[in-house]
Order: C-alpha cells, then structure tokens, then sequence
C-alpha cells in the first residue's frame, strides 16, 4: 500500500502523539508499505521552533527512509484559544498548498486528531480521487477547548461542531483510544461509518529503551513523577494546590512543557518538596519511571470525557503505579480502575489524595503490586498487536474502496 501520514508531530518532537506517528510510519514501512508524511516543523510541547527551522516555508527530509515533507505553520508565542485557531487555519492552507507529493497518489491518507486542521483538510487534499481516509481520533479537540474555555465561543460553538463532524465524515473509517470515546464519536459521525475502538500502543523505542533499563534502578520511596505536557486540561496548577496540603511527606518530580509552564512555575515557589524541570531525553525519562513510587496523571474535570492520555502506556510499560487524579467514568479513571494499576482520586479532594498517599507510604507492598498489574495490563498495548490491526484496517479500506470502483465502472 502507498500510505500517506498527515500529522502535526513527528520526530524530534516526543510528547503527544509525535512518538507514536513516527513510529506508525516505521512500523507500516518495515510491513513493506510506501509510506510518506507530511508534517510541520518541530514545535511541541515548547510552542517554539527549533533556530534551524525558524524562516523556512518547507524543507523535503528522508527519516530513516521514509520521505517526510515539512510544511510550516504559524506557531504563537502564547498558545490562547483565538492563537490556536490562527496556527490552525495556517496549517490547513500550508496542507492545501503543500502536503502532497509530486508524481504520487497514495492508496490511503490516514490523519488524527487533535489538530483540527489535518482533519478537515481531508475533504481537499486529492480532489477528485477516489482515495479513502482512516481518522484516529486521540482527543475531541473542539469539545475541550470550549468546555475548559480556551475558546470562548458559545455562539460559534454549533458551527465548530458541525465542522468537527463534517471533517470527521471525510473518512470512511475512524478510531478512537477509549470505550467511552468510542460511543461519544459514534454519536458524532453517524451510523454510516465504520468507527472502531482501537488503543494506542507501546512505541518501540520507549520498549527498547525500558528493556535495556530493567532490574538497573531501584523505587524511591514517596516520589511521584509527572511527565508531558503541562496545559490546560492537565490542571497541574490545581493539583499543586492539592498536594501542598496533602503531600507534605512526599517529593513530586515534575518535567514538561507547555502553555501553562509559567503559571505551574510560580505556583510551586517556595515549595521544597516540588520540583520543575525540562522535557526530559527518553533514557532520562525511562530512568525516572523506573525510580519513582508512582506516575501521576491529572485531568481538569470538565475536560476527561475528550481525551485519554499518552502519559499511561509508558507508566504501564516501565511497571510504574499510576496516581490518576481525575473524574470517574472518564477514559482515565476506567482504564485505572479495570487494570488495578492505580488509584484514582477525585480532583479538588484533599481527603482521598492523603488518605491515598498515607496508605502507600506506610504500606509500600501495595503500589508494589500495583507496579505488578501495571505490567500485566501493559500487554493490552503490545506494538506489534495494536499496529497490525491498523494495517489490516487499511488493507480492508483499499480493498473494498478498489471493489465499489469496479462495481461503479460495470
């Protein structure tokens, strides 16, 4: 298959969905496929480009043999609601203009959501073609951004719905990460398009880099760790109000970037048993999984429903408990609660979270054996398992999209 990956990260960039894209066209190239990306320039989770990128419209790269396309986009120096839409609208007309490849027709798009943009410019990109698409839906970006507010819009809220479902529409095929995004994406896009629960996987470079690490570090006792990115929906800010009530006997490591780095920085000053840094290389990353008691994982409430974090699978991988600070009934909380990796604690609750902390300080046996569950539940994600079913997913939309061309040709 000719397959064609439209996606706003890609390597450098780590957190969000960069590493598991990259991988994905690793994957399907190795599986003998021809596989080309059209991608944006590094930016994320910084909001800044890399000097070398600074200037350039477009630069065509070769990653490790797959052809990538860099297309720019407007990056704002301070993500906001009304900055998000412009870089989204930027990256949709750089995708227009640039995203193809000449003298190149893919069998297959395939694109993902939260960028808006690479979503909608699926109707666009191969006028004229009959050339199928496949959506993996990460996050329902529009619904977030105005339930937390980043957008505030209640008047164009219907038309940025309606645009969300005719974009999620240009695809005869959608995914999604979680059961209950599952149903809300059904509900989204109808009963005429395939709309499947396929979950996100253990990137081999994280497994490799794990497997190299294992049985080199030994658990820190009342360390938690928190790594990605630092925004909105994460609320981290709220947590560290949490914890400065409720942790005082326990150390937090926090590592990231993001929109709401600044504000987290000013919150935790003075504190002694918080601390901040950078965005950490992959062994470093892995190191800290392996040392710490327990991952921590925090959701805005509000917001949990859209979205299920990447932050988890590395955490499963690397047999790390998981501190899930989150509604209940959300994606999170469900995965936490059906793996008995973890504990989930409500946000805003000061009781559970030290009731929880206390537990786990003078019981160190239980996230012991949590670390145990997450191993085991860890297999759910298996690279090799997860991506060979997309592949086949692919395989079935080229196929039949080639059938209904001949049956319409007789």
């Amino acid at each position: 298959m000719r397959i064609h990956l439209v996606t706003n990260l890609f390597t450098p960039d780590e957190l969000a969905g960069a590493s598991l894209y990259t991988d994905f066209a690793g994957f399907m190239q190795a599986a003998g496929h021809d596989v080309r990306v059209s991608a944006t320039f590094s930016y994320y989770p910084q909001w800044e480009l890399r000097p070398c990128d600074r200037g350039v419209s477009a630069r065509d790269e070769v990653f490790e043999g797959i052809p990538v396309r860099r297309i720019a986009m407007y990056i704002p120096k301070v993500p906001s609601g009304k900055s998000r839409m412009m870089s989204d609208l930027s990256f949709f007309l750089a995708l227009l203009r640039r995203a193809r490849f000449k003298d190149w027709v893919p069998d297959v798009v395939v694109t993902a959501s939260p960028m808006f943009s690479q979503c909608l410019v699926q109707r666009f990109l191969y006028p004229g073609r009959k050339i199928p698409r496949l959506i993996i839906v990460q996050d329902f970006v529009v619904d977030a951004a105005l339930e937390l507010g980043i957008l505030k819009l209640p008047l164009l809220a219907p038309l940025l719905r309606g645009l969300e479902r005719w974009a999620f529409r240009s695809a005869q095929t959608l995914t999604t990460i979680g059961e209950p995004m599952l149903h809300k994406l059904k509900d989204k896009v109808g009963e005429d398009r395939r709309v499947l629960y396929i979950p996100n996987w253990i990137h081999d470079s994280l497994q490799q880099t794990i497997n190299r690490q294992l049985g080199r570090h030994q658990r820190s006792a009342n360390q938690l760790f928190y790594s990605g990115n630092v925004g909105v929906k994460q609320g981290l800010p709220d947590f560290i109000d949490l914890f400065r009530c409720a942790g005082n006997q326990w150390q937090l490591q926090i590592n990231g970037g993001g929109a709401d780095i600044a504000r987290l920085r000013q919150s935790v000053v003075g504190q002694a048993n918080i601390a901040i840094g950078g965005v950490l290389e992959e062994s470093e990353y892995v190191q800290s999984l392996l040392q710490c008691t327990a991952c921590l994982v925090t959701q805005k409430p509000g917001v949990g429903a859209n979205f299920l974090p990447s932050k988890l699978l590395p955490a499963l991988a690397a047999g790390t408990p998981v501190l899930a600070v989150c509604e209940q009934n959300t994606p999170l909380a469900n995965e936490v609660n059906a793996g008995g990796f973890g504990m989930v604690i409500p946000p805003g609750n000061n009781a559970v979270l030290k009731s929880v902390l206390e537990r786990w300080r003078n019981a160190p046996s239980e996230p012991r054996r949590m670390g145990e569950a997450a191993k085991r539940y860890g297999l759910k994600f298996n690279r090799v398992t997860v991506l060979s079913r997309y592949e086949k997913e692919l395989d079935r939309l080229v196929r039949r999209t080639a059938a209904a061309e001949v049956t319409r040709l007789k």
